[in-house]
């Protein structure tokens, strides 16, 4: 498998291989078919409207429909962001989410690649200026990569990292986006509501000890802050 597929809702996917160019739209041409349905008696999603393919190190996308605002991507860490037509896109992560069609009435297609460059303990790029370029950089923010955070965690400290952010790592991106609290991690771990509390207390001195983590990785809070920058270095992956 390079690339895998699944349309959510639906339990229809697919895999495809390096060689292959995968289509995303309503008509029946397409590699993976979405919103062939009409939404108050108009299509929300063009006939063909996006292309997947493989550049030698990554899956990119380019957003074939000539409308805009029907076509948005999610990455776990980040925020979902529109991808204009007949812009090109790259992912960071090996999992990320498109979003076709109008807002409120939009069909996702969960992605997935065993072999993109880069993710899978790979954090975000490199900060850059107000336009999305630094020093040259372009317009492809998955050109510097930097290394996974010396962050170690115990099979106990992960699964207490779970019970409080794993939905910072589901695709599609939640409608609301929160750490669970305490007394829900608890159950979640079977564990009692102090244990728990100790358990994240651990795991923020390890996020603390690294070098650009989140300054309220302290004590025992919790933060949508800190799930987000866990989301983007692959803690909450569900590899």
């Amino acid at each position: 498998m390079s690339l895998r597929t699944r349309v959510d809702p639906g339990p229809w996917g697919a895999d495809h291989d390096r060689d292959a160019v995968v289509r995303l739209g309503r008509g029946p041409e397409n590699d993976v078919r979405v919103g062939h349905q009409r939404v108050g008696g108009r299509w929300t999603v063009s006939r063909v409207h996006a292309e997947l393919r493989w550049d030698g190190t990554r899956w990119s996308t380019l957003n074939l429909s000539t409308r805009p605002g029907l076509l948005v991507v999610y990455e776990p860490g980040w925020e979902e962001v529109p991808i204009e037509p007949g812009r090109p896109w790259v992912p960071v992560r090996h999992r990320w989410c498109y979003g076709i069609g109008r807002p409120g009435q939009r069909v996702h297609v969960v992605c997935e690649t065993d072999d993109h460059r880069g993710p899978g303990g790979v954090g975000p790029p490199e900060a850059t200026g107000p336009d999305g370029d630094d020093d040259g950089a372009g317009d492809d923010l998955t050109t510097d990569l930097v290394g996974p955070p010396p962050l170690s965690l115990t099979p106990l400290e992960r699964e207490v990292v779970l019970a409080y952010y794993s939905d910072f790592a589901l695709l599609p991106r939640p409608a609301t986006l929160a750490p669970r609290p305490h007394d829900q991690a608890a159950r979640r771990l079977g564990r009692s509501r102090d244990s728990t509390r100790k358990a994240i207390e651990r795991v923020n001195r390890k996020v603390a000890a690294v070098e650009g983590a989140p300054e309220v990785a302290e004590g025992r809070n919790v933060s949508a802050e800190v799930g987000r920058w866990l989301a983007r270095w692959g803690a909450l992956d569900p590899r």
